[in-house]
């Protein structure tokens, strides 16, 4: 049992250098979230379908990881997958950020590297979060995911802020090499994180003894994800809440670039300091969301952020022109949205971690994160297609009404007679 007075913020030296490390990846990830679509947009004039096909790479190979990678995670100290997934990140953008100074970087070169971005951090999040329930005490883990959600809002307002600049100034190169040199920073801090490995799985062998098994298992571990995922009421309704929101999210992650670059006309300087507002947002929705879990429940918290989701969503096809209007409709969409959007993800990630039996965290954690990629995966072909026949502004339109069907899902779910550990 891990000790009651271990928190988010004045927990173990362990942690706050997860902390860190959290801080300093995210950093460089903001830059380059930045700079890949404004090169494929700007630089080597993407289309919508194009552009869907970014967002498909990462979430179909981050999909497929996830089936797989779960099991194996969940027999494997945390610390270590998560030192292997940021250098081979770093080596990526780094490898990215050669070719762009070269000339050489084409679009299939970023839809490649999207893939396996999202493959490591795929691995990476899912050793976070099997590290966070191994060492946390189960009453500090909402705190400790608002540190986490908090951490990563700051860092994401000023990397958006001098993002804009950054890349209008120097360009994409000195963007993704920000970001290598993120990643190996993350390890950094890493390095002298200590955990206990986990217990390891017996399993029969020929003698009659047993012997520990570490490596994949292939279809069992996919069968034991899914099947401990659909025996768990609470972890049903979950699921649905993670397909809708992602089938939103990826509706618009193939249009908003192109919605506000191309038709609004807004340079990257202005836009970079709209989205910073976005971790502002989300730094007050981290300091909510332990107060709201305590007074309402996660389930009713999460409901609350998907209701601010749904409104921030329908404020960016509200945006028309290039002037002060327009920017502050995309502001109230960061400053809202993000707020629900980090709420929404403390207790999806809390109840996670609190819900499935420890042995079999990473596994039920790869099935729900498996689902919302693939319907990603689905949304962001089914967007680039809208975006393409009816305009970005439609399909930006679509994404606020799934969130807002989110929402509603969420409140009738949490009327039902659950029992009260699961709300």
């Amino acid at each position: 049992m891990v000790p009651a007075s271990l928190n988010a913020f004045s927990g173990p030296t362990a942690f706050r250098r997860v902390l860190a490390a959290e801080a300093i990846s995210n950093l460089g990830s903001m830059l380059s979230r930045l700079a890949i679509p404004w090169f494929a947009t700007l630089s080597l004039q993407a289309t919508p379908f194009q552009m869907g096909w970014l967002v498909v790479a990462d979430v179909a190979a981050g999909a497929a990881g996830a089936l797989w990678l779960g099991g194996w995670v969940d027999r494997q100290p945390a610390r270590r997958v998560m030192l292997v997934t940021d250098f081979v990140r770093a080596l990526l953008l780094g490898s990215l950020a050669a070719l762009a100074a070269a000339g050489w970087l084409q679009w299939w070169m970023l839809a490649l590297a999207a893939a396996m971005s999202g493959l490591c951090g795929m691995g990476f999040e899912l050793a976070r979060s099997a590290w966070m329930a191994r060492s946390s005490d189960p009453a500090a883990l909402a705190s400790r995911n608002a540190a986490l959600s908090a951490t990563g809002s700051l860092v994401e307002a000023l990397a958006f802020a001098a993002g804009g600049w950054l890349y209008q100034g120097l360009g994409a190169v000195a963007a993704l090499a920000a970001d290598g040199l993120s990643y190996l920073g993350s390890a950094w801090c890493l390095r002298r994180v200590n955990e206990a490995a986990p217990s390891p799985a017996a399993v029969p062998v020929a003698d009659g003894t047993t012997r520990s098994r570490t490596g994949w298992r292939g279809l069992s571990d996919l069968r034991t994800g899914f099947s401990t995922l659909w025996g768990h009421p609470a972890l049903r309704g979950l699921a649905v809440i993670e397909a809708l929101t992602a089938l939103a999210m990826s509706l618009a992650g193939t249009s908003y670039m192109i919605y506000v670059s191309r038709d609004l006309g807004l340079a990257p300087g202005p836009l970079g300091m709209v989205f910073a507002l976005g971790g502002l947002g989300a730094v007050a929705g981290a300091a909510l969301a332990p107060w709201l879990g305590r007074r309402w429940g996660a389930g009713r918290a999460m409901t609350i952020g998907l209701a601010a989701m749904a409104l921030g969503a329908a404020c960016v096809p509200g945006a028309t022109g290039t002037g002060w209007g327009a920017l502050v409709m995309l502001a109230l969409h960061q400053c809202v949205g993000d707020a629900g959007h980090t709420l929404r993800h403390v207790h999806d990630a809390t109840w996670r971690q609190t819900a499935a039996p420890p042995d079999r965290l990473a596994r039920v954690d790869a099935s729900l994160r498996s689902i919302s990629q693939w319907v990603t995966l689905a949304g962001a072909l089914g967007g680039g297609l809208a975006a393409t026949w009816w305009g970005a502004r439609s399909a930006l339109a679509v994404s606020a009404g799934v969130l807002g069907l989110a929402a509603a899902f969420s409140t009738w779910w949490c009327r039902r007679p659950l029992p009260a550990d699961q709300l």
